[in-house]
């Protein structure tokens, strides 16, 4: 178990996955924050946390994985 949690293919996953729920995280702040204007957001943060999400989600499985938990066929 020492070995798996130290190897680059395990630590770069997890970087990936904690930056990922960092940036859902961000666009989460950034669309509950209230409008000025009547003017549309510049930055269309629904479809980027529904295509970081996804990200997200092939991470944690990937590192789920990587422990030894069988999430396939």
């Amino acid at each position: 178990m020492q070995k798996i949690l130290l190897s680059t293919e395990f630590i770069t996953t997890f970087i990936v996955f904690m930056v990922t729920v960092a940036a859902i995280g961000g666009l989460v702040a950034y669309e509950r924050k209230p409008r000025e204007s009547l003017n549309p957001k510049m930055l269309p943060s629904t479809a980027l946390m529904l295509g970081i999400g996804i990200v997200s989600l092939l991470a944690l499985v990937h590192l789920v994985n990587l422990l030894g938990i069988h999430t396939g066929r």
